[in-house]
């Protein structure tokens, strides 16, 4: 056996071992005579030659004006050369075996005996096989009273060329795993034996690393996570997710676990919440410790938070078996779901690989979704993207990582089914492919990923009793694992809905503002007042300080017969995703107080020949508030035939449009972009020849650059509008 290792991890914090590769020194010579030392040559064009398993022949072209000799290293009997030695600039042939085990490499040395130079080629073989070493069943179990571990392991290496390594928990001194590894090849087995647990209460665990290195230097290794019963020979009893939700509030005091399928991704920057502890500072390690795991059945699910980056040892879609003694149960109300607190990599009695078919695979419109689809993975069906601009995360970069800037931790992106329902897609400010350039898909089709209930201050503030629930943005939204869970049709002509108007972008006659696409009626400012052309950040991307400027073949998305609609050289120019020129905006006192109302944006269109099921409006708003104040936070959508600002209107709904975040100040209640909005709108609207949609600010209420919504507006404003759509189902 090559090598076994017992390793304690307070020995691993107290020493650093340090391995000293031998090296060959190449010394253009060794006498101090510069000029003969510069007269002296020897070297290969090419150091590397890398050749394929089969045998063959490499020709190697050297440059020397002395005699050389032509060394194959000892371990290296699979290479042999024509010659043995040469002269002046030649070359020479290097013949190679067949390589039917794993790649491989061998070292050829040039050497100059008159002046003592070394080169020296290097000839890395490609093998039949590539080196397997696979714990099929990550963790496994034993009984208390000792003896015989056995465990699936998939691995085409001989044992003696394994490095086995057994390491302990820090508290551990007794060694408890014996040095009997065996594996059994026609049955595929791992063996091992383990001393007798002496505890009548306490569970012990270890981890046998098995590691294996190629001739290349790549490395496999696999790990198996070992979970010892006390004397008693008790782990505990399953229990099924609903009995674990009975504990919520207090730590688990009995020996219980249960079984289900983890369905998230370790090290996936995008599987759970990077807090916004303070409105500068972001805890992204949270995201690493989170797990989820549901039910067989995939009924229920939990959110588990590991006690440490470390401890999160779950790998997707595998079958679990998990110890909560000693954990805690989180409960929230309203919606209704769970988190178990202080879970550790010993805990894991078992955990079998699997795959995506393994799992009970949900599929359900928004309207179908329930408190118990809260932390499991489901497909919503006939789904869209409807703001037909931007990325994922239309943000202004310099508040994120990207310009080591922690002032926003996510993007909720607006989506909706063909039945008119909405919520959001969470996209956290890590996640590699948020912004790569691309388009988004303007098609319908499926989205999926985990169901969850989170927060996000920068939508809305000020919205509940209890500071702890400002934040609320629905009651569920879903959390995409990989790009490929958004299964879109890219193509807006391959969705489930039409356009029956739509502003991607200022197209500005006279102060008044007309559809990008088509010529279905105008947008426009209440009381006579122009509209203008402002910028946005729905810039696609890349962006960060190594992509600076406008040069994304489709610039924000929005495309012009194919070729994209911004090409201002500012757009982009720092690298922050900022698009010049690219919404709508109106400079100017919202509120009217000789008429106690607000002041609003008009959308005036047509629905006649229209008969659908679903009418809605999408848009996206911002206020560009100077020093943080001033600009008008509530807002309400209503309706009309006759579009007089003072006669009677229908309400439809209100929201809230938050404050651009300002840098000297940055406030929770402040965001790094555009607010993205979605609205049903009633039927009632539909076969009208002119019909008249308002936006318009519904209370007397601004920040004054530290509150929310705390004194009345004065002056002028400046709010805006970065897209604007109404929409029907085909």
């Amino acid at each position: 056996m090559k090598r076994i290792e017992k390793i304690r991890l307070t020995q691993l914090h107290r020493f650093i071992w340090l391995f000293i590769l031998s090296m060959v020194g190449i010394y253009s010579c060794k006498k101090d005579d510069g000029e003969f030392s510069r007269l002296s040559e020897l070297g290969t064009e090419t150091s590397l030659y890398t050749v394929p398993a089969s045998a063959g022949e490499v020709k190697v072209d050297v440059l020397s004006n002395e005699e050389f000799e032509i060394i194959v290293a000892d371990d290296a009997p699979w290479m042999t050369t024509n010659v043995k030695s040469l002269s002046g600039d030649t070359s020479f042939v290097v013949h190679y075996e067949e390589n039917t085990e794993f790649p491989r490499q061998g070292f050829v040395t040039l050497y100059a005996k008159a002046t003592e130079r070394y080169d020296t080629v290097t000839v890395r073989q490609h093998g039949a096989m590539n080196a397997e070493l696979v714990f099929p069943t990550l963790n496994t179990t034993v009984l208390g009273d000792g003896g015989t571990v056995t465990s699936e392991l998939h691995t085409n290496v001989a044992l003696e060329d394994v490095d086995i390594q057994v390491i302990y928990p820090l508290d551990v001194t007794d060694e408890w795993v014996n040095d009997d590894f065996a594996y059994d090849e026609a049955t595929e087995t791992f063996r091992f034996s383990v001393k007798p647990n002496p505890d009548m209460e306490m569970l012990r665990s270890v981890q046998v690393r098995l590691s294996f290195m190629d001739g290349w230097g790549q490395q496999q290794v696999s790990k198996l996570y070992l979970l010892q019963a006390n004397a008693q020979n008790l782990f505990g009893t399953e229990a099924t997710f609903p009995e674990v939700r009975v504990w919520a509030g207090a730590q688990i005091s009995a020996d219980i676990f249960i079984e289900g399928h983890v369905v998230s991704d370790v090290g996936n920057k995008n599987v759970g919440e990077t807090p916004q502890t303070t409105p500068t500072a972001i805890n992204y390690e949270l995201n690493d410790r989170t797990v989820y795991i549901q039910s067989l059945d995939g009924r229920y699910g939990f959110r588990i938070e590991t006690a440490s980056v470390a401890d999160n040892v779950f790998r997707r879609y595998g079958k679990v078996q998990l110890l909560l003694k000693g954990t805690t149960v989180e409960m929230r109300n309203n919606p209704d779901f769970y988190t178990i607190r202080g879970v550790t990599s010993a805990m894991v009695m078992k955990q079998e690989q699997g795959t995506a078919a393994n799992i009970v695979h949900k599929e359900k419109y928004i309207a179908e979704l329930t408190d118990d689809d809260i932390f499991t993975y489901v497909t919503l069906k006939d789904c869209e993207l409807p703001i037909r601009k931007g990325s994922f995360t239309p943000l202004n970069e310099g508040y994120t990582t990207l310009f080591n800037a922690h002032r926003t931790a996510k993007y909720p992106l607006l989506m909706r089914d063909i039945q008119g329902n909405s919520l959001f897609l969470l996209t956290n400010t890590n996640t590699p492919y948020r912004r790569d350039g691309s388009i988004l898909p303007q098609g319908s089709g499926k989205v999926s990923g985990i169901i969850v209930h989170e927060k996000f201050t920068r939508f809305e503030y000020e919205d509940a009793s209890n500071p702890d629930d400002y934040g609320n943005i629905g009651r569920y939204q879903i959390r995409h694992l990989t790009r490929a869970d958004i299964a879109l049709a890219d193509n807006v002509n391959s969705g489930f809905s039409s356009l029956l108007t739509e502003y991607q972008y200022p197209n500005i006659t006279a102060g008044v503002a007309y559809p990008t696409n088509g010529d279905n009626g105008r947008l426009y400012a209440s009381n006579s007042v122009n509209v203008t052309a402002t910028s946005d950040y729905s810039y696609l991307g890349p962006v960060g300080a190594n992509y600076l400027g406008n040069n994304n073949q489709w610039g924000t998305g929005v495309l012009v017969n194919g070729s994209k609609q911004n090409t201002y050289a500012n757009t982009n120019s720092d690298g922050k995703g900022g698009a010049a020129n690219s919404g709508i905006a109106a400079n100017r006192s919202w509120w009217n107080y000789e008429r106690n109302r607000g002041e609003a944006w008009i959308v005036e269109f047509s629905t006649s020949g229209i008969s659908t099921n679903s009418l809605s409006l999408q848009f996206t708003a911002g206020n560009w508030a100077a020093a943080g104040a001033g600009t008008p936070r509530y807002w309400a959508v209503e309706w009309s035939e006759h579009g007089n600002m003072d006669g009677v209107w229908t309400p439809i709904t209100k929201y809230t449009v938050p404050d651009i975040a300002n840098w000297s100040n940055t406030l929770l209640h402040q965001l790094a972009g555009f607010k993205n909005i979605n609205v049903p709108l009633p039927s009632d609207m539909l076969g009208k020849n002119r019909i008249y949609l308002r936006l318009i600010v519904d209370k007397n209420l601004a920040s004054n650059g530290n509150t929310y919504a705390s004194q009345p507006l004065a002056g002028n404003a400046n709010t805006a509008l970065g897209y604007l759509a109404i929409r029907y189902n085909k």
